[in-house]
């Protein structure tokens, strides 16, 4: 994806920074679970397929700091499992196994036992021994060792089940503490915008789960089981490209205002912070290089996902070199829209993803860049980033047949009428299985799942997801727009298809050209000569909705019609002509407005009329 920008400064105050951290090495023997009763549990290879970095334990001397850590390295790994007698549930905690790089903060409770992680070159695995007797399912949480519940405090109470008698017909469970859906419900600790030093930074938090559930109920059984699946980090990242000598524009610090304080793990979701407002983060000094043989600035910021509708933006400080002697401070503000600022779309800020702001040119009053957004995988970098073919927007297409009311957007997002009858029905080639889950916006599920999704074969490789609204209708048409996450099970890759509910485009308009009457389109302003009878006319091309029974067609409106008419009030072909007459000459600072509505989509396009010069007289 690459957006232009072309905006205006605001004016904001500096923000201070600080962004890293030292940590010592204390007890640097942990306890470990060489001596796990072998009839009692079951060796579990977990396997996780990312390209970890687990950075060998040394002494060193207590001021020394441990070494700088990149973004895919490991330093604590908290495996929590949960249990349940019956494989559809429910289940609670039942035992956590836990990985600290340097030792510390060893867990001395029944429930926890310490394991090794072995890194290698593709994947990282350890060997848990899992208790046996009931079904399980894992979940892992990487480099984030505080749990924060519903209730906003940090969780501190595990408990595990009890087994009255593991692996007989009689056995008993004793629920475990939390549960797992309240675990479910855990979050990060918020950022706390007033403290200088709470910034996102490396070692970054990352999560990863197996909840097929895992059959431990047999103890006849020894065979060591392998469990794989992919981390994925909580946060995006943010490149910011800079030639100083290029733009002028010599950037010192980072932040990013209207953003998320946390994240949910199990899914990954951005959370308000306690008081359920949106932070401005502590700002971070820009570091890199900005220079023409070294612009780039990689991983110069990290924060928490921050959905559409927060309209969050970064925060870029620093000077601008308005002559040799006096550089003049500047901030900018860059948010996440493309071109058009009045009636553009802001994206959504995903984790797991990068954004590379490359700054283009700048003045005291504006900054131009354009936005570029990748996945974010374990190899390479921004610049040679290549993704894979196997989940892309150029393999997803709306199906022949089972749309109604739906229009797929020219950025992939998908439109549609948020009105009983309305369906979806695409289709994605790839070359392995796809599993779809729906992702609402505060639980507004306005949309949900029609039938159990198409089986990709090797000689299609093409899979249907079909969805609807409720039987029960909508309450209303504003609704959030919902999320349909595909995720290829073999690559564990996302992408992610955005449902919008009626924000269904108006129809275009194109001027016809004639003799005193001009058109801009990015503004949707016309001028026209100010002399009486003077005529315009205006091509509008109106939408059609896949199934829609209106078909096409638009209608007009005008604001002041005593002294603007139209030939026609509507017409019902895709791409019509109205023509406008000045029935008699006004005053030049006179306006007018012409409302076009698509019969398709009940959407409108509003074009302002001003006129060119002083009223010209008639005989």
């Amino acid at each position: 994806m690459n957006i232009k920008h072309n905006l205006s400064t605001l004016l904001l105050g500096a923000l201070l920074v600080a962004c890293t951290s030292e940590n010592t090495l204390n007890n640097l023997i942990p306890p470990d679970q060489g001596g796990a009763d072998d009839a009692n549990s079951r060796e579990v290879l977990l396997s996780l397929k990312n390209k970890l970095n687990v950075i060998p334990v040394t002494t060193k001397a207590a001021d020394d700091p441990i070494a700088t850590t990149p973004e895919n390295h490991i330093y604590t790994l908290d495996v929590y499992v949960f249990g349940s007698k019956d494989e559809a549930g429910p289940y609670t905690f039942q035992e956590m196994f836990y990985y600290r790089e340097d030792a510390r903060d060893v867990i001395s409770e029944p429930y926890a036992t310490s394991f090794t992680l072995n890194a290698g070159a593709d994947n990282s695995t350890a060997l848990l021994r899992m208790k046996k007797g009931l079904f399980v399912k894992v979940y892992c949480i990487a480099n984030c060792t505080k749990l924060v519940d519903a209730a906003g405090a940090e969780f501190t109470g595990f408990q595990s089940l009890l087994q009255s008698k593991p692996g007989q017909a009689d056995n008993t469970v004793t629920a475990g503490i939390p549960t797992e859906e309240n675990f479910l419900k855990f979050h990060t600790v918020d950022l706390q915008a007033t403290e200088p030093t709470d910034v996102l930074n490396t070692p970054l938090p990352m999560t990863g789960a197996y909840t097929t559930p895992l059959d431990l109920t047999d103890f006849s059984v020894s065979a060591r089981t392998q469990l794989g699946f992919k981390l994925s980090r909580m946060v995006a990242r943010f490149d910011v490209e800079n030639d100083a000598s290029q733009s002028k524009f010599t950037i010192t610090s980072v932040s990013l205002a209207n953003g998320r304080a946390g994240a949910s793990f199990f899914p990954v979701k951005p959370v308000k912070n306690a008081d359920g407002n949106l932070i401005t983060y502590p700002a971070r000094d820009y570091l890199a290089a900005q220079t023409t043989d070294s612009p780039d600035g990689l991983g110069i910021f990290y924060v928490y996902p921050s959905p559409v509708e927060d309209k969050g933006y970064l925060i870029l400080s620093g000077t601008y070199a308005a002559n040799l002697t006096d550089p003049v401070p500047v901030t900018y503000k860059v948010p996440f829209k493309p071109v058009g600022v009045e009636t553009g779309n802001y994206i959504e800020v995903a984790y797991n993803h990068r954004y590379k702001v490359k700054i283009t040119d700048a003045d005291p009053y504006h900054l131009d860049f354009t936005l570029d957004v990748d996945d974010w995988t374990d190899e390479g970098n921004v610049d040679n980033y290549k993704p894979e073919n196997n989940l892309s927007f150029d393999d997803l297409s709306l199906s022949a047949a089972g749309n109604t009311n739906v229009q797929l957007l020219d950025d992939h997002r998908i439109a549609m009428k948020a009105v009983t009858g309305s369906t979806l029905s695409f289709e994605m080639k790839t070359n392995s299985a796809i599993k779809a889950s729906l992702q609402y916006a505060n639980d507004d599920k306005w949309l949900v799942a029609d039938g159990e999704p198409g089986t990709t074969t090797k000689a299609s490789q093409v899979t249907t997801f079909k969805y609807k609204l409720p039987e029960e209708g909508i309450a209303d048409m504003t609704c959030l727009p919902v999320t349909i996450r595909l995720t290829n099970q073999a690559s564990g890759k996302n992408l992610d298809v955005i449902v919008v509910p009626t924000a269904l485009t108006g129809p275009e308009i194109e001027l016809v050209p004639s003799e005193g009457n001009s058109y801009a389109p990015a503004t949707k302003t016309l001028t026209i000569a100010n002399k009486a009878d003077h005529t315009v006319s205006l091509k509008v091309t109106s939408v059609k909705l896949s199934g829609d029974a209106a078909t096409t067609g638009s209608s007009v409106a005008i604001e002041t019609g005593s002294w603007l008419s139209a030939d026609a009030s509507s017409n019902a072909d895709a791409e019509a002509t109205y023509t406008f007459t000045l029935t008699a000459a006004q005053a030049a600072e006179a306006t007018n407005k012409i409302t076009f509505t698509s019969a398709a989509t009940n959407a409108t396009t509003e074009v302002k009329v001003v006129l060119a010069a002083e009223a010209v007289s008639t005989p």
